[in-house]
């Protein structure tokens, strides 16, 4: 009696410290403990942002932040949502279930300084954080919309986007991150989209995307909505145009979660 209890305990000891292990491993891709104190008190003090949004951004966002006098120009705060699809057996799968197991998303816009004279530049961020094992692994897409009526213009050059960055963070025992500066769909004046590699066997799965867009606009308001879309069946993730703007198509084959908010500049 007196040995089980003792491999009970030496089990129970090995995994509490191998979870903690694993803990700090995933805590290094956020940027929470990157940060020096004077990094820190700017970004919760001057710019806003709160302590526990921390994890959703990674270093180098918040450093970019500081370095360019970022203004936040929306109130908005992480979401936690389910997808259907991940639990097919409570009911058919829909386009949108808002309860809150499986994924977090998380937005906001900042103005920062413009490298266009005459023109304000706006800088938009959007995340996920898987918070479980999606049941299928395939390409999943995030877009970011807003109306044509903005009057909002992108920087291009060559013929191509400028401005833009998409990370996909995959973790199986360390941190595997791949980033593109080529948004997978665009519409000049109403949005951009990112597709992202959602792999089977890693543990934790997180991403983001980034637009600079810019405006001669001195001042107004405007939706941006951040849609994201889980890819369930084999085939591809579309995007559509709508008057709210570029956004992942709702179809069969792909649920779409939809996080909306509300800027002024």
């Amino acid at each position: 009696m007196k040995k089980t209890f003792s491999l009970i305990l030496v089990l129970t000891l090995l995994l509490v410290f191998s979870q903690s292990s694993f803990a700090t491993d995933v805590d290094s891709v956020n940027s929470k403990n990157e940060l020096t104190q004077e990094e820190r008190s700017i970004i919760l003090n001057k710019i806003g942002i709160k302590e526990d949004e921390l994890k959703y951004y990674t270093t180098k966002v918040l450093r970019y932040l500081i370095e360019n006098d970022a203004v936040k120009l929306s109130a908005s705060e992480p979401h936690d949502y389910s997808l259907q699809s991940q639990h097919p057996e409570d009911n058919s799968i829909g386009t949108m279930d808002l309860t809150t197991s499986d994924i977090t998303l998380y937005a906001n816009a900042y103005e920062v300084n413009s490298d266009v004279p005459g023109s304000k530049k706006i800088y938009i961020y959007g995340s996920y954080n898987w918070k479980v094992e999606p049941l299928f692994a395939l390409t999943d897409k995030m877009s970011i919309g807003y109306p044509v009526t903005n009057e909002w213009y992108l920087k291009t050059a060559a013929g191509t986007i400028l401005g833009h960055e998409s990370n996909n963070c995959n973790y199986r025992g360390q941190w595997t991150c791949t980033s593109s500066n080529v948004p997978s769909d665009h519409d000049i004046g109403q949005g951009v989209a990112a597709k992202y590699d959602i792999w089977a066997n890693s543990n934790f799965k997180q991403g983001d995307i980034t637009q600079y867009v810019y405006t001669t606009k001195k001042s107004g308001k405007s939706n941006i909505i951040l849609r994201y879309g889980h890819r369930y069946l084999t085939g591809s993730v579309g995007v559509s145009v709508y008057p709210s703007g570029l956004a992942v198509t709702p179809a069969t084959g792909t649920e779409t979660l939809d996080y909306p908010i509300t800027v002024s500049w």
